[in-house]
């Protein structure tokens, strides 16, 4: 039997959904960051302290009240406990929540699949193919480690795309994805430089307008003392000269720039990891290098973006310029971990795309490069496959925030000797 290249297409994302059944079933019975997320709402529910406490295993909450106004609901469930073959005394609370959030990451993940495909074209179902399955197998872990650990990386990931990309969406609502992340998680704040340096004033007032709307929602339904109080307890949490975000430590391994300078210049002990010093520097020298490898990437994206602007023959500078301003997100924030290296994905995409279909000519130090940075990031051989000692000693040496910056410089170098794409002026 023959099989057609778009029968071969739908069936390579029938398997790679489901791969993905095995983290959301995981992540419907294990703890995870969704644990966190429930019990500040039950704080908010209750009108209780938000920021001030820690829920699990001392961890605390980091997000707007507004995340978990979008949670209430399932706070209604909390003293139902479930205990059965199947699972073995959970809350119902955390089931649902749970079984919501993964059901959301799947469409979430089909839009961004959907925005990709309207990116790209292609000249056969053969390469069509070819390009899918390459981004599907470096790709998935990211999407694996969003699910499986309950995370809002991939949100995010949409929200840009969604409104940066969607040209044809009303333009009222076409911002309100994006206004919403940057009220829950701040990091896609970064995007606004792009509409700053494009003078999209309308834009930039209608994402403002937005932003004001989800901020006063929870003022709407709780004292107003209360809200304010709270919200000025997360812009304190937050604020990113704080010591906690200066001195990045534990939780697993956190893998941006703040947290490797750490590793590398402080003899912190963490259970787990190994102690890499090259040389103990002061807290102030901390702070001053870590600011320093921020300006640096940030002044990177901008002189690239204005490089990638002015060119005439780019193909497809839109996202190649979203792509550059995402991939830098996990290296500037602080407290970025592994799952939000799913920022990398639209770079991933764009490069593949470029070198299946033989746009860009990529010299063979650039490729292993790119190759070398993907290994280090877990997108070729897959972290979780080898043994929890093998992949502590990964996250304790900081292999993949490496790999990121590997990444990010390559990626830098791709788009500074970019070739004219001879058929697109686009």
């Amino acid at each position: 039997m023959k099989w057609s290249g778009q029968v071969l297409i739908k069936g390579l994302i029938f398997v790679f959904v489901l791969l993905l059944l095995w983290p959301a079933i995981h992540n419907l019975t294990s703890g995870n960051d969704f644990d966190i997320f429930l019990r500040a709402a039950y704080s908010l529910s209750d009108g209780k302290e938000i920021y001030n406490n820690s829920y699990v295993n001392g961890l605390y909450y980091y997000y707007s009240p507004l995340f978990i106004w979008f949670l209430q609901p399932f706070t209604y469930f909390k003293d139902i406990v479930l205990n059965n073959s199947v699972v073995n005394n959970i809350p119902l609370s955390f089931f649902l929540v749970k079984a919501t959030w993964n059901v959301f990451m799947f469409f979430l993940i089909y839009r961004i699949i959907k925005i990709v495909n309207g990116i790209f074209k292609f000249e056969s179902n053969k390469g069509k193919f070819i390009f899918y399955l390459v981004c599907f197998v470096l790709c998935y872990r990211w999407f694996f480690l969003n699910i499986w650990y309950g995370q809002l990386t991939i949100f995010i990931l949409w929200t840009i795309l969604e409104s940066f990309l969607n040209n044809a969406k009303n333009t009222v609502t076409r911002w309100a994805p994006f206004s919403l992340a940057v009220n829950i998680k701040i990091i896609p704040m970064l995007m606004f430089w792009k509409l700053i340096l494009d003078k999209d004033w309308k834009f930039i007032l209608r994402s403002v307008i937005w932003l004001a709307v989800f901020l006063i929602i929870p003022f709407i339904f709780y004292p107003f003392n209360y809200m304010l109080e709270q919200n000025i307890h997360w812009l304190q949490l937050i604020n990113p000269v704080q010591k906690t975000h200066i001195i990045t430590i534990g939780e697993g391994g956190f893998i941006d720039i703040g947290a490797i300078v750490v590793k590398y210049f402080t003899n912190y002990e963490i259970p787990t990891e190994p102690t890499i010093c090259i040389s103990e520097l002061s807290h102030t020298a901390i702070f001053v290098i870590t600011q320093f490898w921020r300006l640096l990437i940030f002044g990177l994206v901008i002189w690239l973006y204005l490089f990638i602007r002015n060119s005439k023959h780019i193909f497809r500078p839109d996202f190649l310029s979203i792509s550059l301003f995402c991939a830098a997100i996990p290296l500037i924030f602080p407290h970025q971990r592994d799952y939000s290296l799913a920022l990398l994905i639209p770079a991933v995409c764009y490069v593949v795309y470029m070198f299946t279909n033989q746009l860009f000519s990529m010299n063979a130090i650039m490729s292993a490069m790119f190759f070398v940075a993907l290994e280090l990031m877990g997108c070729v051989f897959f972290y979780e496959m080898f043994s929890l000692d093998f992949r502590h000693w990964v996250i304790g040496v900081r292999l993949q925030g490496i790999g990121a910056i590997v990444f990010f410089f390559t990626f830098a170098a791709f788009i500074y000797q970019y070739q004219a794409y001879p058929e697109d002026d686009n």
